[in-house]
């Protein structure tokens, strides 16, 4: 009999403790009520244990950093000089210019060109460059700041971003483009959201509208959304393998008019610039965006300045690109972009691959090698099995061939 004392004891501490999980519990949720529902938050201890940011904190989180003060390079004294007839620029045939107003960047201000627009009726603008011209609307829904940041736009992109993109891809400029005139150039058509669907989507794509894209090795079509000081963005990166994830935040200095977008559709465009000589399809739609959807973080560093790209989680970091290409290194690595290779697991341990290559040692380094050995040896990548012999070339470690063959890849 005595020993059903110390049962019963055990029991009514037991109760007891459940009770008072009970009371916590519900007054955690009572707590939480009264703050969602009245706004009242004294009673609610998770607001005080983690307290949500205040409308300026999520400001000054969302909305562009203050200036880095970039230093412009002078330009040429050829492009400085240049005077260039907008009758023979590049131009798309489905929206032709009838009455543009052209002007070289370095001989022109906002201002100038503000005063031009309003002594003639232009529909167009035609910006050219040291490496690139820009075909831009007149005018963009009332935004006040269109033609500084247009302007702006245009000088940063062609003296500060585009040296980094080409010197990312092993290029030193763009001489290597034959077919515009008259000079060699980078096009960038900027477009309102029904004119860049119309030139951007394909016959099978029943999405929501194409913002841009890139129409060839030299041509791509650009949002005008785009141009001008741009929100920071966050983003999550979920791998499927083993659903770690990794989150980044692109946080914009106000004075840099480089952007994803610009930096996405660039390299697109730089993917595939050996296309100007062999005339060969480069690669197929899979790769390229999932290239252009990294370099659209490891650009964006670039042209803006290192720490543009800074890790959520780790605010120790100080190469957040490093540890995304160390994060989709393993199989299968995340995907970056659309027309990801979902039914395909050989394309994945193409992808996978690269990461891997990328992140033997400088990662930059071994992205502009892939891209000059690509040029120099391999024309196309469009067969998965000479994609990777390229790979197999870059990287003869024995487990990158046993990788491949696993996941059924053809050698």
């Amino acid at each position: 009999m005595p020993t059903k004392l110390p049962l019963e004891s055990g029991k009514k501490k037991s109760g007891k403790f459940f009770k008072i999980t009970l009371f916590i519990i519900g007054f955690l949720i009572f707590g939480r009520y009264l703050n969602f529902t009245f706004d009242v938050p004294y009673l609610d201890i998770l607001y005080y244990l983690h307290r949500p940011m205040t409308f300026e904190q999520t400001m000054e989180l969302i909305n562009p950093l203050g200036p880095k003060g970039y230093t412009y390079p002078n330009p040429s004294e050829t492009a400085l000089n240049r005077t260039v007839n907008c009758d023979v620029v590049f131009g798309v045939p489905e929206f032709p210019r009838t009455n543009p107003l052209c002007l070289n960047i370095f001989r022109t201000s906002a201002e100038d060109m503000k005063k031009e627009l309003t002594s003639a009726s232009y529909d167009r603008i035609v910006l050219y460059g040291e490496r690139s011209v820009f075909d831009a609307p007149v005018s963009a829904q009332g935004d006040k700041q269109y033609i500084d940041d247009l302007y702006n736009a245009v000088k940063f992109m062609d003296l500060i971003a585009i040296p980094q993109y080409l010197h990312a891809y092993g290029l030193t400029d763009v001489s290597y483009i034959t077919l515009t005139k008259p000079y060699p150039y980078l096009y960038y058509r900027i477009s309102v959201i029904d004119e860049s669907d119309k030139l951007c989507r394909n016959a099978d794509d029943t999405t929501e509208k194409i913002q841009g894209c890139a129409r060839g090795y030299f041509s791509s079509v650009i949002p005008v959304s785009a141009v001008g000081p741009q929100l920071s963005s966050a983003r999550p990166i979920l791998r499927k393998s083993d659903k770690k994830r990794f989150s980044y935040l692109t946080h914009y200095p106000s004075d840099c008019y480089a952007n994803a977008i610009f930096t996405h559709e660039t390299a697109h465009m730089l993917n595939i610039a050996g296309i100007s000589e062999t005339k060969e399809r480069v690669m197929d739609t899979w790769l390229t965006e999932q290239i252009a959807g990294f370099f659209s973080i490891y650009g964006d560093n670039l042209a803006c300045g290192d720490g543009t790209v800074s890790n959520q989680r780790n605010k120790k970091s100080t190469d957040t690109v490093k540890e995304l290409v160390a994060f989709n290194a393993p199989f299968a690595p995340a995907a970056l972009s659309h027309d990801y290779p979902e039914g395909s697991t050989c394309r994945q341990a193409l992808l996978s691959v690269w990461y891997t290559y990328l992140s033997k040692g400088n990662y930059q380094e071994n992205f502009r090698n892939f891209f000059q050995e690509q040029r120099a040896t391999t024309p196309s990548l469009v067969d998965d099995s000479v994609f990777a012999k390229l790979l197999l070339r870059l990287n003869p470690d024995p487990s990158v061939r046993t990788l491949l063959v696993s996941k059924g890849c053809t050698l």
